[in-house]
């Protein structure tokens, strides 16, 4: 049971950090410089599949993850903040709750807003106003990719090292 359960949180983890690795270094900033007649059809192509994938994949992740807790301490988490091992998965829990805040709190929403705003404007120059909404919702979201690709990075890192405490 533990082989299996650890083998989905691998492979899941392992889809959600690459998801948000090439999001974040890779398919953004080449679509941000392709500019938005090119990003927002790519991106209102991509994110309901994505979206649907990394939660599908976070619920995994948790599904997985706080059973495989259980199971490496034999039911008992008395020693989870007095021990490296503890520490570095409690880091990691937070780390990933974090991640799924930022991610399907904020990013999903702005990024659904910034869709909805380009959608009306379509076929036609924004107005001033509209613009500079474009310009705030897409420098908010570069932002939260970035908060969020490192909250991943921290959470990866963590059950990796925790392996080895």
């Amino acid at each position: 049971m533990y082989t299996t359960l650890r083998m989905l949180h691998v492979v899941f983890s392992i889809y959600l950090a690459g998801s948000v690795t090439f999001s974040v270094l890779v398919l953004g900033p080449r679509l941000k410089r392709l500019g938005p007649t090119i990003q927002g059809p790519v991106m209102s192509a991509i994110m309901p599949v994505m979206i649907a994938l990394n939660a599908t994949s976070f619920i995994v992740i948790m599904a997985t993850g706080i059973p495989m807790t259980f199971m490496a301490r034999n039911s008992s988490l008395g020693d989870l903040f007095t021990t490296g091992w503890g520490l570095d998965i409690v880091i990691g829990i937070i780390a990933t709750i974090a991640a799924a805040i930022v991610g399907f709190g904020l990013i999903v929403p702005t990024g659904m807003r910034q869709g909805k705003l380009g959608a009306s404007i379509a076929g036609r120059a924004p107005t001033p106003e509209e613009g500079q909404q474009l310009q705030g919702l897409s420098a908010k979201l570069e932002k939260l990719t970035r908060i969020n690709f490192t909250l991943v990075t921290i959470a990866l890192a963590t059950m990796v090292i925790a392996r080895y405490l």
